[in-house]
């Protein structure tokens, strides 16, 4: 008579400990995501304040994603080697320490080295937030909890524009990242309390392709956007392409001769596998590099608060969220292809929309033509997710997942260099953010037709 009452006691208490742990993970992607899109819409503000241009402003927001997009691939072993809880932790602390030292950054040089740092961190909570729960739960429970761990990136990117907006009109854009302190501790005194204690394993982790990598990321940015902003008459910019395509392949080399490549290149064997990574570096191109254009429009030349341009952005990623959730289903009943191609299609569409939207004025036709652009980003992306975890073993499904992440974080990075210094580049800005619109058009109709050549009609390996 005593034992039920005991069996329901642990049951329960099983339970608590799974919904915090779920909660604690949760928390730290949300708050290291909200980053990728809080900062674009008080961009203009911190430009205004700290008297500096564009070319400058655009490493505000860039800086956050060459970092977290290099260094996503080594946490994962690190979290193998010292422990997932305490990369999360030591993560969600040095993400927190790095908001702080932006929100009191005294110029643009500590504000952009400080969203670098923040950038290095946020990929550690993210890696460690997934491998958390993949580890801890099993069966039917982890698809429920990597679905609302999903679901929660979606919203941060969505919150994103809305809230900066509203901190920026209401507090000023230091507030931005004071935001992020009281979420950061809270999440470190939950997470030191629920999150378990793991063995680790030996793990060989691979330095010297972790430095080739962000190098060669960093470079490349750098180059690219100065020469964007010089039309092509930079020294500086020539000789930073340059040093980062050879750092790339220095990279390419290390792999081959790694004991634990970061980037095992047998995968890329498949087309698909090729084809699908570049169409989601792509895709991210044209996904963020539209939204810091979209906020520099709405503020700088539409004269809009920040609250009312983030009110304006949030339809983009809000048809997005609603979109990707059934767009899984189309890729299961038709095959990637078609899905992917389409929707990268009707993005690229709707982008030209947006460019002649904002080269007469119409805010009205505008925000519908972005939020159009976000279905399209919906219906492609579980589709490329689908395609690069499918052509891979299982047992190497987190790794395909990982790269493709990876590869969409790097193409967010190029965009928002890219699409910065064209903007940079033009007479006004209004004439910049339209040719800049116009490139971003062209980027997504070349990832559709990536999509119908490289990838499979069927969901599988051809």
């Amino acid at each position: 008579m005593t034992a039920a009452p005991a069996t329901t006691g642990t049951a329960r208490t099983g339970q608590w400990r799974d919904r915090s742990i779920l909660l604690v993970t949760c928390v730290g992607l949300f708050v290291t995501q909200l980053d990728l899109t809080v900062v674009n819409i008080g961009v203009s503000e911190v430009q205004a304040d700290l008297d500096v241009g564009t070319s400058t402003a655009t490493w505000v927001v860039d800086a956050y994603f060459v970092t977290y997009a290099a260094c996503m691939l080594s946490f994962g072993a690190v979290g193998d080697a010292i422990g997932r809880g305490k990369v999360f932790l030591a993560g969600l602390l040095g993400f927190t320490l790095a908001s702080v030292a932006c929100a009191l950054a005294p110029g643009a040089g500590a504000l952009i080295t400080a969203r670098a740092v923040q950038g290095l961190f946020g990929a550690a909570v993210l890696v460690a937030s997934l491998s958390i729960l993949v580890h801890h739960f099993d069966g039917p429970g982890r698809a429920r909890a990597i679905g609302l761990w999903s679901a929660v990136a979606g919203v941060a990117l969505v919150a994103g524009p809305t809230l900066g907006g509203l901190i920026v009109d209401g507090l000023g854009w230091r507030w931005m990242f004071w935001i992020n302190l009281p979420i950061g501790l809270l999440g470190m005194a939950a997470g030191a309390r629920v999150i378990p204690r793991q063995a680790t394993v030996e793990r060989r982790l691979d330095w010297r392709g972790q430095l080739l990598a962000l190098a060669a990321l960093a470079s490349i940015a750098f180059g690219v956007e100065s020469l964007t902003a010089a039309k092509g008459a930079s020294v500086t910019g020539w000789t930073a392409v340059v040093a980062g395509a050879l750092l790339a392949v220095g990279f390419v080399a290390s792999q081959r001769t790694a004991a634990a490549p970061l980037v095992p290149l047998s995968l890329f064997r498949s087309r698909a596998f090729r084809g699908a990574n570049t169409a989601a570096l792509l895709l991210n191109f044209g996904t963020l590099g539209l939204l810091f254009l979209l906020s520099m429009y709405f503020v700088r030349v539409a004269g809009k608060d920040a609250g009312v341009a983030g009110l304006c952005i949030a339809p983009l990623f809000g048809a997005y969220i609603v979109v990707s959730t059934f767009a899984g289903r189309a890729a299961q009943r038709w095959g990637s292809r078609a899905p992917a191609a389409c929707g990268m299609a009707v993005a690229g569409a709707a982008v030209a929309l947006v460019a002649t939207a904002a080269a007469e004025r119409q805010l009205v036709l505008l925000v519908a033509a972005s939020a159009l652009c976000g279905s399209g980003i919906g219906l492609t992306l579980p589709a490329l997710i689908s395609v690069s975890v499918g052509e891979v073993d299982s047992e190497r499904a987190g790794l395909a997942s990982g790269l493709n992440n990876t590869a969409r974080q790097i193409g967010g990075s190029l965009g928002v260099a890219t699409l910065g210094g064209i903007v940079s580049a033009s007479g006004t800005l209004a004439t910049g953010i339209v040719r800049a619109l116009s490139v971003n058009a062209a980027v997504f109709l070349l990832a559709a037709w990536i999509s119908v050549i490289a990838l499979p009609k069927r969901r599988g390996k051809e």
